[in-house]
């Protein structure tokens, strides 16, 4: 029996229908399936029919935070890489976003390119370290260049 690649699976998590729309647009010619969920139940029903290679949370959603998604997305599924979209960030989000498994950040309002080279980069690296990040509190965070526009 052979082995059959398949374009990894990115799962868009967002309450917002013009932001799920906007990112379904954005990723529509690349190398990958793209599912939209507009809530954290909507996910989890995801993550168990499908493969999700990566998962692309919203942080302020009204069900659950993008950070507790992450969270019980890590304790479900290990292997699937994790994101957070957020339009406010800051040092409390990024510490807590770590915490929670987010292997990038991404910001609102999103630069398409750098979007799709971020999801691209993620995807490249493969599955995600099983431990969290545990920070220090007076920890500074560097978030290597990955910046909203």
């Amino acid at each position: 029996m052979g082995f059959t690649k398949r374009d990894p699976i990115v799962l868009f998590v967002d309450d917002e229908p013009a932001v799920l729309s906007s990112l379904r647009r954005c990723f529509r010619n690349e190398p990958c399936t793209v599912f939209t969920a507009a809530s954290p139940r909507e996910a989890f029903a995801w993550l168990e029919q499908a493969p999700i290679d990566l998962v692309v949370a919203d942080e302020r959603m009204p069900e659950m935070t993008g950070t507790d998604l992450l969270r019980e997305i890590r304790r479900r599924s290990p292997k699937t890489s994790r994101a957070l979209l957020t339009g406010y960030p800051g040092d409390a989000l990024i510490r807590q976003g770590l915490e929670a498994g987010a292997d990038t950040f991404l910001y609102k309002p999103w630069d398409d390119e750098t979007l799709r080279r971020t999801v691209r980069r993620v995807l490249a690296e493969g599955p995600p370290a099983e431990m969290p990040l545990r920070l220090k509190p007076d920890s500074r965070v560097d978030l290597g260049g990955e910046s909203g526009t």
